[in-house]
């Protein structure tokens, strides 16, 4: 089957076909926990969602798209989901030259082909998964009461907010930036499909509402302890701290309501979820462990069921004469990190044939790692953040004591001496690097600085990249949608 867009095809028929063979795939590939999808050619709903663990079963198979199946490629979902939230930033440097997939983002070119952006594959793989949780919800009844069933709408729920809320970062303006006129992206929020459908672009003001609706309906709903590859109560209530932050208002004109929630919210993360920071060896050990069963973990992508490519974008391959290792630590970065700092631990030596020069890269990602491949989760939600994320609402509250006392308590864990006194924007810029130090390749780069009124600078080049200083009202910020399903959807505006 041709398609031409995720929400417009021939007929409604053919849109039913992919959305109930795609659920039956969901059946089979829980049975191998987080495996790769087989779809067959079972495609009853009815039977799927006729018992409890049917939605179990199906909600888990989603998790494997996030993990990378949602799109057809070694360098998956997950690994463009890090890749394009890291490469606006100034946390890494390029060593490719050349013009190609692997540098438009981080060149701020931001195509919308697909054969020169990544944005063809992550729009329409989000949309895949969107289909699948508005297929699972759209057959949980109202006034449900089976706790099974209500486990599966609030992990959907959660996950529909995870992927609008990483929709919205990339493919719109900052929330501060006139939201209720500015463009997100498309809101579809059920399974009702017609050859007809042709959804607009909802504003990022709405895009918001839904995120926030959809995690606060979820939190409740939870009735099952997992590990932190599922979705859960807490994962919930951190995500809502992020998300809040990010409506929260600039440095210069914060939103007091909303930095009151996000601070709320990591707080209850902080006190009642249980979770625990990690010190000492096991800090040092922290990139070269799974998350299942980890106390910082809240949330983590895990791939140990699908293989990815982000190590080798950051890391040089252990084989010999591979090319790799496309991006590496900026200068930036490595000349905020003090000697002492344990976090230097998470930065080795490895250089790339043709760049002897090139000693630094990360190991976040390294775990396994022999080949091209690498198994290392996607990170991302920790407790490292919410102490963050409130001490940034703090300083926007002008809690100036409580918001050092949680800047103290990750500069303390990483082995430096805590701080004291520091008030507006010294305290602002202390908090803003402590993020920069603590959640670098973990895709938070250039977002700190464009959703706080601030430009995004490179004062280095690298690869085909010169010095930059990106203004956050730059139209560059944000990525285009991929230009055929402008054409196929004629409701769509470009941005």
């Amino acid at each position: 089957m041709k398609i031409r867009s995720i929400y417009r095809y021939h007929s409604s028929r053919s849109l039913y076909f992919l959305a109930t063979m795609l659920v039956a795939g969901l059946t089979s590939s829980c049975n191998k926990q987080l495996d790769e999808l087989r779809p067959h050619n079972v495609i009853f709903e009815d039977i799927q969602f006729d018992r409890p663990e049917g939605y179990s079963k199906a909600v888990v198979g989603t998790y494997n798209l996030v993990a990378g199946g949602a799109v057809a490629s070694s360098f998956n979902y997950n690994d463009m989901l890090i890749f394009l939230s890291e490469a606006k930033g100034n946390t890494i440097r390029a060593l490719d030259a050349e013009v190609n997939k692997n540098t438009d983002v981080f060149n701020y070119i931001n195509s919308s082909t697909k054969d020169r952006s990544h944005t063809y594959e992550f729009w329409r793989g989000s949309y895949t998964v969107l289909l699948h949780l508005n297929k699972i919800l759209g057959h949980v009844k109202a006034g449900e009461t089976n706790a099974e069933i209500l486990q599966a709408k609030a992990e959907a729920l959660f996950l529909r907010a995870y992927v609008y809320f990483n929709l919205v970062r990339l493919y719109s303006k900052p929330y501060h930036q006139s939201p209720g006129e500015s463009l997100g992206v498309m809101l579809v929020l059920d399974d009702k499909v017609s050859p007809e459908l042709a959804p607009k672009r909802a504003t990022v003001q709405e895009v918001y509402a839904q995120i926030l609706k959809d995690l606060e309906t979820a939190a409740p709903l939870f009735t099952q302890k997992k590990s932190n590859s599922y979705g859960s109560k807490y994962a919930a209530y951190a995500l809502l701290s992020r998300v809040y932050l990010y409506m929260g208002g600039t440095v210069e004109n914060p939103v007091a309501n909303f930095n009151q929630k996000a601070a709320e919210y990591a707080d209850k993360v902080i006190k009642e979820g249980g979770y625990q920071l990690l010190r000492d060896q096991a800090y040092l050990d922290y990139y070269k462990t799974n998350n299942i069963n980890n106390k910082e973990d809240i949330f983590a992508v895990n791939t140990d069921y699908s293989q990815g490519l982000i190590s080798n974008y950051f890391v040089m391959p252990a084989q010999i004469n591979y090319t790799g290792g496309l991006y590496r630590p900026s200068p930036y970065l490595l000349n905020l990190l003090e000697a002492d700092d344990k976090r230097n631990s998470f930065y080795f030596n490895n250089v790339t044939p043709g760049y002897p020069d090139d000693t630094r890269a990360v190991s976040k990602y390294m775990i396994g790692y022999q080949s091209l491949y690498g198994f290392s989760p996607f990170r991302y939600l920790r407790l490292a953040e919410m102490y963050l994320n409130r001490a940034e609402a703090y300083a926007k509250l002008n809690k100036d004591a409580e918001a050092l006392s949680d800047i103290n308590v990750i500069r303390q864990r990483a082995g430096l001496t805590a701080l004291s006194g520091l008030v507006g924007k010294a305290l602002m810029d202390e908090i803003l690097k402590q993020r920069k130090l603590e959640l670098a390749f973990e895709g938070h780069a250039s977002y700190d600085e464009f959703r706080n009124g601030l430009p995004m600078i490179r004062n280095y080049k690298s690869g085909s990249s010169a010095e930059l200083n990106i203004s956050p009202n730059d139209k560059k910020i944000i990525m285009q949608i991929p230009e055929e399903e402008i054409i196929a959807n004629p409701n769509l505006v470009q941005n």
